[in-house]
């Protein structure tokens, strides 16, 4: 029982860390809502007056919003931290609120932030009590982390998305595929940190006179996510395989990385194989992981092929980080147009990698030569025709096998490649 007790606190003492960390690059880096950075200060475990209990409460983290000049903060945002195996009890939630409303002296706002789910009856309590219940995921958890203003054009209707975010702060299985953050606000319900500043008002707190002392100079617009031709990641991928002096046959990547470790201070590193991401990139510092046991296989090698995509693409100015799921490689491969500023990204790194990995003019040479060797001709249809005649299916299977063999790809990857390069015609096949 003790151990599992000190389990717990360990646990809680992690995630208190994380959110900490998470805070403090806000602030430094001047997210924080719009407050400048130095009118900001965040602390751990700092205790303030009750004037109930005639004691201090102690906070597990606490920002405290300065005007200039004054010693005295004009705005605490109070911050719970807690990881339970279970969901957050009605309890602890209306517990916090009463540490909320004692603390005497300041303009205090607060935030109960779980790594797990909370009890469907704690978020009236939290909205009813004027503080907000965060669901914060860690970042190995979730895919992307991205600017807002790239994910305005996905957003869905008003009802749906506040269906989506009380599922994720009520479902302990719910695992998260864009946001980090998901919350109840005494205003209504977000998937973002500037949705939880704005749901606490804190500039209520503030006269306009005040905050324009306060407020960060108007930030640049981020831009959208540019549309790029497969023509010109052809030719990307082509200038990066020149500078590797790539001749035939399967592209070293090792090679690759190499370089751009150097260049760059690029790191990859392999792990063990895990059950919900194949890789992952993140720019700050420039660090790639593939979960593979085997670093050679044909997947291993289009994931590391994708991130590097990423990396030359230079995704840095529209995202922090990001990892890949096979379903997500395997569903934005088939995508033609790309609609959505995720799938677009996403479209464009799969395209690099396929480009990297099956060189245009070396594709169509080694093609030629193996239709050759197994006297293929064009009889009219295409220079490889499928349908559901054996003979075709034979004469594709071949063709396949011998590619996927020689540029060390998947069957699926060469399929794809032949049919964008205008190679493969397909008619009516169910393979």
């Amino acid at each position: 029982m003790e151990v599992e007790i000190l389990s717990t606190y360990a646990k809680g003492d992690r995630f208190e860390e994380q959110v900490f960390d998470f805070l403090t690059r806000e602030i430094d880096e001047g997210r924080f809502y719009f407050f400048r950075s130095d009118c900001c200060k965040i602390f751990r475990k700092k205790s303030y007056y009750s004037r109930d209990r005639e004691d201090f409460i102690i906070f597990d983290i606490a920002v405290e919003v300065f005007l200039p000049g004054f010693d005295k903060p004009s705005l605490l945002v109070l911050i719970e931290c807690k990881n339970y195996s279970g969901t957050v009890p009605v309890g602890d939630i209306e517990e916090f609120g009463s540490k909320i409303s004692q603390v005497a002296g300041f303009n205090a706002k607060g935030i109960f932030a779980s790594a797990s789910a909370f009890q469907s009856g704690t978020l009236n309590i939290a909205r009813n009590k004027g503080f907000s219940l965060l669901r914060y995921f860690d970042q190995s958890e979730f895919r992307w982390e991205l600017p807002r203003a790239l994910l305005t054009g996905a957003r869905s209707a008003r009802a749906c998305k506040r269906a989506e975010i009380e599922h994720a702060l009520t479902q302990p299985a719910f695992r998260p595929t864009v946001y980090s953050a998901y919350a109840v606000t005494p205003s209504g319900y977000t998937d973002g940190w500037e949705g939880i500043w704005k749901g606490l008002c804190l500039e209520d707190s503030f006269s306009e006179d005040e905050l324009r002392l306060i407020r960060q100079p108007s930030p640049i617009t981020t831009p959208r996510v540019i549309f790029i031709s497969k023509d010109r990641i052809e030719s990307l991928a082509e200038h990066v395989l020149k500078s590797i002096s790539y001749i035939r046959g399967a592209v070293d990547l090792a090679k690759l990385v190499a370089k751009e470790s150097d260049a760059n201070g690029l790191t990859v590193s392999f792990l063990d194989d895990s059950s919900s991401v194949l890789g992952s990139i993140t720019f700050s510092p420039l660090e790639i992981k593939i979960f593979a046991a085997d670093s050679k296989s044909h997947l291993a090698r289009f994931t590391l092929a994708h991130e590097l995509g990423h990396h030359f693409l230079d995704h840095r100015r529209y995202m922090m980080r990001e990892s890949i799921r096979a379903r997500d490689i395997d569903q934005s491969q088939l995508i033609t147009v790309p609609k959505g500023e995720v799938e677009r990204l996403e479209w464009q790194a799969n395209t690099f990698a396929s480009c990297l990995l099956m060189p245009r003019e070396e594709f169509h040479t080694a093609f030629g030569l193996l239709l050759q060797h197994l006297d293929i001709r064009n009889r009219g249809h295409g220079s490889l025709y499928l349908d559901n005649q054996p003979d075709n299916v034979t004469q594709y299977q071949m063709v396949c096998n011998s590619l996927s063999r020689y540029f060390n790809v998947s069957k699926t990857a060469i399929r794809l490649r032949m049919r964008a390069l205008g190679l493969l015609v397909e008619v009516g096949w169910q393979g």
